[in-house]
């Protein structure tokens, strides 16, 4: 008896012990990635979520990383983590977030006249390789760098409608068409826009805003989506009724 209350009193502090040193593992891992930040541009960054990435199975499913923003600067929202192949060697993608913020501004006047009427919530999503491109851009406009340093990238204008009820499409298409437009006049190799019809009781402005790292579908998203449009340069659309093809039905 004393035997079996001794063995199951060991595992108890096994599993304590185990449990510490995960929590100081992460804690120690977090820290080692905001000194990474902090360092590389001179700043102070949140933490807005960890994720503790699993060591035996780092090459296929990627080490730490979590989701920052500069202090008082949530637009600026990005992704920091270590390299699945070099231990010890940190990423991030700050410099993007700050361009997908001075694009989002850039272009919020002009797309308020495209959707005249609507409530909706915007934000330019970019993807650009990230080497090509390096911390001393960070004050570089969006635009300098696609005429002056590269183009090659993805450029996407994530937008939410929101609706009251399953939309008609044919009342949108023009709008939508509008939007394609001035994706593609951008000067960005791939571009396009990806619209959500969503019900008006649905709080999108965090989906909007982490948009370009939360890597979650419309029809993930919290919330009752009716319906997406999803198009790019690389489609055939040379008229607004070319874009009732796209839309897909996702709820009633």
């Amino acid at each position: 008896m004393r035997l079996k209350k001794r063995t199951i009193f060991i595992l108890i502090l096994l599993m304590l012990l185990m449990g510490v040193t995960g929590c100081m593992s992460e804690a120690s891992s977090q820290e080692a990635i905001l000194t990474y930040l902090e360092e590389k541009y001179d700043e102070k960054f949140e933490v807005e979520a960890f994720d503790e990435g699993n060591e035996a199975l780092k090459q296929m499913y990627g080490g730490d990383e979590l989701i920052a923003h500069p202090v008082g600067k949530p637009e600026h929202v990005f992704l920091a983590g270590e390299y699945r192949e070099r231990d010890g060697e940190y990423y991030d993608n700050y410099v993007l977030s700050i361009w997908q913020d001075e694009l989002t501004r850039h272009y919020d006047e002009k797309i308020s006249e495209i959707l005249v009427g609507m409530d909706y919530e915007y934000r330019v999503l970019l993807y650009v390789l990230g080497e090509n491109y390096d911390k001393t851009m960070k004050s570089m406009s969006a635009f300098d760098y696609f005429e002056t340093e590269n183009n090659e990238g993805s450029l996407t204008f994530s937008v939410a409608i929101k609706t009251s009820d399953s939309p008609d499409i044919k009342e949108y298409k023009k709008a939508i068409y509008e939007l394609l437009q001035l994706a593609n006049a951008i000067n960005v190799k791939t571009t396009g826009v990806s619209i959500g019809f969503v019900h008006n009781s649905a709080d999108v402005k965090d989906y909007i805003r982490t948009s370009a790292i939360n890597n979650t579908p419309w029809s993930n998203m919290v919330g009752e989506v009716y319906g997406t449009v999803t198009l790019d340069n690389r489609l055939d659309i040379n008229s607004p009724d070319k874009v009732e093809e796209y839309y897909e039905k996702l709820a009633e």
